[in-house]
């Protein structure tokens, strides 16, 4: 079952859905950025593929990079290392 289209939102009521929608499906990288760059993408003219690709991927680096503090905090070493510090 598909939803009817919505033509003719107003920008508020256009970026409330967005909000709503990344909320629901849990997309916090591309919620909180969202009008900045849709701002953005108006400015310079960007096709709706480019400003959805442009999202998608951000929201795909945040994935991976929250991924990977899950895994080593799930690992449980004994302390954090870096190279600047004495062992």
């Amino acid at each position: 079952m598909s939803l009817p289209r919505r033509r003719g939102l107003t920008a508020h009521a256009a970026t409330t859905g967005v909000d709503r929608a990344c909320r629901m499906l849990r997309l916090p990288a591309i919620r909180s950025p969202f009008s900045e760059v849709a701002e953005t993408a108006e400015r310079e003219q960007m096709s709706c593929l480019g400003f959805l690709a442009e999202f998608l991927l951000a929201e795909c680096d945040d994935w991976a990079r929250r991924r990977s503090e899950r895994r080593i905090k799930a690992a449980g070493f004994p302390r954090v290392l870096t190279l600047t510090s004495p062992p």
